[in-house]
């Protein structure tokens, strides 16, 4: 009970924060049959809404491929709806703090339905943020992406491990994030806008 009293309290908290619903990616009308546990193994499980080992695993194949072609390397964790790791690869250099961050953000996006990103940028305006979500166990990390199909969660990516050297307008954590789901499920809400320290924001 304890578990589910803190989840909503965590929901209901980052919702009077950040109204509205959550980013929806993909076609509405778009098939989770791919995606998604199907045949005996769902019927076991009672469960036709979690991604599958095969789409995950593609997820982790793309973030490779985008940091690779960036000279570059990361940690990607894809979590199942319940948060439960479906699939975790770290590329040569990555160590415990790298994976470990990378889990967090996954659990914060799959948690909040939205990317891990909303609560960086609450962060800048209220760092006091950081440590009200700390109790619920999430991050204010960017890097975080639900994953979407149609208007179904079916699990969270997390990405992570991206040195600051090698991050480009075009290339870090959440970007590398987005491009895959748009690789494996097709177009994807635009990420969050970066946000200015409130004393920037002044001047």
């Amino acid at each position: 009970m304890r578990i589910f009293r803190r989840f909503g309290l965590a929901m209901a908290a980052f919702a009077l924060a950040w109204g509205g619903a959550p980013s929806v990616g993909g076609a509405s009308a778009q098939s989770l049959d791919p995606f998604v546990v199907s045949g005996r193994v769902a019927e076991e499980l009672n469960d036709h809404i979690s991604i599958n080992a095969d789409t995950a695993r593609r997820l982790a194949e793309v973030c490779e491929a985008i940091a690779r072609e960036n000279d570059s390397r990361m940690v990607v964790v894809i979590l199942n709806p319940y948060g439960l790791v479906i699939h975790q690869h770290a590329m040569d250099g990555e160590g415990w703090v790298s994976i470990n961050a990378a889990q967090q953000k996954a659990r914060t996006a799959l948690l909040t339905r939205r990317p891990s990103k909303v609560l960086a940028n609450r962060n800048i305006r209220d760092p006091f943020t950081e440590t009200h979500m700390r109790t619920y166990g999430l991050t204010v990390q960017e890097g975080g992406l639900p994953i979407i199909v149609g208007t179904q969660l079916i699990g969270a990516i997390g990405v992570g491990g991206i040195p600051p050297a090698h991050r480009t307008p075009t290339y870090d954590e959440d970007l590398c994030a987005r491009d895959a789901l748009e690789a494996v499920f097709g177009s994807q809400p635009p990420l969050p806008p970066d946000v200015e320290p409130p004393e920037a924001a002044a001047l």
